[in-house]
């Protein structure tokens, strides 16, 4: 018995010295840093710094991010060619998944095509997706999740030009 006392009791003294070493929410958002991105020569954190002027982010992993000033340089990066693409659309290139900051594909543009969570908050993009172009192969599914865990499967290939009832409060995204 005494063992066993012993033994909650010393689990119980390591749980509340954990406890007392978790920051505060408060202290965390302070230090809390963004993917890191190369964007004119240089590394911005893009939920610090903010897009400084970039249109276009590429996230080929969370580790590999690249900001454009247009979406066409982004385009060209990736081997786009918009003429081989649908008229009408919102351009995304093949193969990637493309969230957009306005309804029809308009505003900033946040690209993916791995097989990942991504937090959108640390893009600078959390609760501002209104519109999405999956361009990834027939089945692989893209989604977004939002912040009260209800999540929508963003279907290849397909477009949704508004985010309906879902607009501006995607948390996540999985290319």
């Amino acid at each position: 018995m005494r063992a066993r006392l012993a033994h909650f009791v010393g689990v119980a003294a390591v749980a509340a010295g954990l406890l007392t070493a978790v920051p505060s929410t408060a202290a965390a958002d302070a230090t809390a840093t963004g993917a890191v991105a190369r964007y004119e020569g240089r590394n911005i954190d893009l939920l610090r710094d903010g897009w400084q002027g970039a249109h276009t982010c590429v996230a080929t992993t969370p580790e590999d991010v690249d900001c454009y000033d247009t979406g066409s340089e982004a385009d060209a990066a990736l081997g786009y060619d918009r003429t081989a693409d649908a008229k009408g659309l919102p351009a995304c290139a093949r193969g990637w998944l493309c969230i957009y900051e306005h309804a029809n594909g308009g505003g900033r543009r946040l690209i993916f095509n791995d097989e990942y969570w991504h937090d959108l908050n640390e893009y600078g993009f959390a609760n501002q997706a209104s519109s999405w172009r999956n361009r990834q192969s027939r089945g692989d599914s893209g989604g977004l999740k939002m912040g009260n865990g209800q999540q929508i499967w963003l279907g290849a290939p397909e477009y949704s030009s508004n985010l309906g009832g879902y607009n501006d409060r995607a948390r996540w995204v999985h290319g």
